[in-house]
């Protein structure tokens, strides 16, 4: 797979990276850090520039995956039969999947850009899961800015260790997953025991009790 994705880059450079990650964000197999990684290399060789090759990889990934959300949101709750999503998600996490959307759709699409294997179904998931377009396009937005360039400029310094980085972008991916799902459960915590407290009768600000001094009807003689 890597050569066949190095010799299309070679050959058809900028429209190949165009074409292979919107492809990949379509749920193609097709590597989305590989190409980013190749096409990093690819500039380090001269055969591209390292500027329009970061501007026109994060385009493609922005594409592809607003491509695939748009598709999950035309499909509705038929997505979660597709087999797109049955390859990859387990009928126990596609409930949770589909009650983590509901409550934290923006953190959610988050972690998903940030899953190896997964990413592809996640954001058809959100579609079909009504996350609202704006949410679902500030969080891959965000989080593309930050793994796109760090992608392209490894291949671009490191290019003739492209299997080493890859390993690393995995445990990279996992890491950044594992850490955006512990500040979810963080912030619901959170939430949550704000929640309880402002109910709680009992952490309401005591009312003022009036003191009444009651005539017993008797009088002095």
């Amino acid at each position: 797979m890597e050569h066949t994705l190095a010799g299309l880059l070679a050959r058809f450079t900028y429209p190949a990276i165009v074409l292979l990650l919107v492809a990949g964000g379509m749920g193609i197999p097709v590597s989305e850090d590989l190409v980013l990684l190749l096409a990093g290399a690819l500039a380090s060789q001269g055969a591209t520039s390292l500027v329009p090759t970061l501007l026109v990889g994060y385009g493609s990934v922005i594409v592809g995956d607003v491509l695939i959300y748009r598709w999950g949101k035309k499909l509705g709750p038929r997505a979660y039969e597709h087999k797109l999503v049955r390859k990859v998600v387990s009928e126990g996490r596609l409930a949770r999947l589909h009650r983590h959307f509901g409550r934290h759709g923006f953190w959610t699409v988050v972690v998903g850009r940030h899953t190896p294997g997964l990413r592809p179904a996640i954001f058809f998931l959100s579609g079909a899961s009504h996350v609202r377009f704006g949410s679902f396009l500030l969080a891959d937005v965000l989080s593309a800015a930050v793994t796109v360039p760090v992608v392209v400029t490894l291949g671009y310094f490191f290019g003739s260790h492209l299997e080493d980085v890859r390993r690393l972008l995995h445990r990279v991916d996992w890491g950044i997953a594992a850490v955006a799902l512990v500040g979810v459960g963080v912030w619901w915590f959170l939430r949550k025991r704000r929640h309880r407290r402002a109910g709680n009768p009992r952490d309401a600000a005591p009312r003022p009790v009036r003191h009444v001094r009651e005539r017993t009807g008797s009088s002095s003689v």
